[in-house]
């Protein structure tokens, strides 16, 4: 039997509690990148993905269960997440035990509390069965951090892929059940009935936005901050004004384009686009107050290739969601100037980038026009 969510609900006081961990594990990941080496760039990566996995296992949860979602399974959630973001400054070094512990203790709390409301996720699988926690198990047993993070970094990839490529296979599903019975069987215990249940789509939209809306408010916070602390000039003017131009043409474009109440793509797609978003905005957020603290100044080469690339990432997966072909000419500004950009100056670098945004938007507002006459 599969239960099909549809009528609309809204998050609850609950979940937005559980989201102001993400808060403070987002502030967190951007830390990495102050003095980034490439063992830092590739763990803000990994270990970004790793929370944002176990974020998504808990919305699924409270999504499907509805009413019955329990608070203590959100609150013990919460728990493992602040401890994720705790351990984040020194996750591959003197607390990468306590991180990986941290992940797998959440997932296993997710798992266990849609067990527990008798539902099983038809369209997100690793809420449920993450096929990618054996790898962060091996972890345990490897003193190289390089090598550590390669698995991890493997496991997320094993959840990502488990999840995309299984889908909403009602057969597998149904097998699983079956296996449940066969061993409640063998134990003489009364076997738990499930549910085959789909994701309730504006609830999930609507979670999906406010995660977007935490990076956002990230990137407001780190820009205003940047420019609080340094002597005020045209330069600094310019790219405060530019900088928040520029994050608000990506509001615009996320919340009339993107990920909003009324978007039913499955999940299947929508999640994963939802995390090369989050993390492009987060890139482009710490892009922004660096940028500030150099007006003057070229932007360090990798810092400006991150901001550039998260930014034309960001832009392009918007362009190919909405088939707006001919935006993607707009992508060549910020791809020139992360591969030409390194003498010239981080204000003339936020102004390109602001005015690239600026264009998508420009050309979104008149094709909605023009379908409207």
């Amino acid at each position: 039997m599969t239960e099909q969510m549809t009528s609309d609900r809204h998050a609850t006081w609950l979940e937005l509690f559980f989201d102001l961990v993400v808060v403070a594990a987002v502030a967190q990941l951007t830390h990495l990148l102050v003095h980034p080496s490439g063992l830092h760039v590739a763990a803000f990566f990994t270990l970004y993905t790793a929370i944002w996995l176990v974020w998504t296992s808990f919305t699924v949860y409270a999504n499907v269960a509805s009413e019955r979602t329990r608070t203590r399974t959100m609150l013990l959630g919460m728990v493992g997440l602040a401890a994720m973001a705790a351990a984040v400054p020194e996750a591959t070094g003197a607390h990468s035990a306590v991180f990986a512990a941290a992940y797998l203790y959440t997932t296993g709390i997710a798992s266990q509390g849609l067990t527990r409301s008798g539902r099983m996720v038809m369209s997100w699988s690793a809420a449920q069965r993450n096929a990618g926690l054996l790898p962060w198990i091996v972890a345990f047993w490897v003193d190289d951090p390089r090598w550590k993070l390669a698995l991890w970094a493997l496991g997320v990839a094993m959840t990502l892929a488990g999840a995309v490529l299984v889908g909403d296979d009602k057969d597998r599903m149904r097998e699983f059940q079956d296996r449940l019975r066969e061993r409640a069987e063998r134990s003489r215990r009364p076997a738990q009935e499930f549910e085959l249940s789909d994701v309730q789509g504006s609830h999930l939209g609507e979670r999906l936005g406010l995660f977007v809306m935490i990076v956002l408010g990230e990137a407001v916070l780190q820009l205003v901050t940047a420019i609080g602390e340094v002597e005020w000039g045209w330069s600094q003017v310019g790219i405060g004004l530019a900088g928040f131009g520029l994050l608000i043409g990506l509001w615009w474009l996320n919340f009339r384009y993107g990920f909003d109440e009324e978007n039913q793509t499955a999940p299947r797609f929508l999640l994963p686009a939802h995390l090369v978003v989050a993390v492009s905005v987060t890139l482009v957020a710490f892009g922004l107050g660096t940028a500030a603290e150099h007006a003057t100044a070229p932007l360090p080469d990798l810092h400006r290739w991150l901001l550039c690339a998260a930014l034309a990432v960001c832009l392009g997966l918007c362009a190919l969601a909405n088939r707006a072909w001919w935006c993607m000419a707009v992508l060549a500004a910020p791809i020139a100037v992360a591969a030409f950009g390194s003498q010239v100056a981080a204000v003339f670098t936020v102004l390109v980038l602001a005015a690239s945004t600026g264009a998508f938007v420009l050309y979104f507002l008149r094709r909605t026009a023009t379908s409207r006459a």
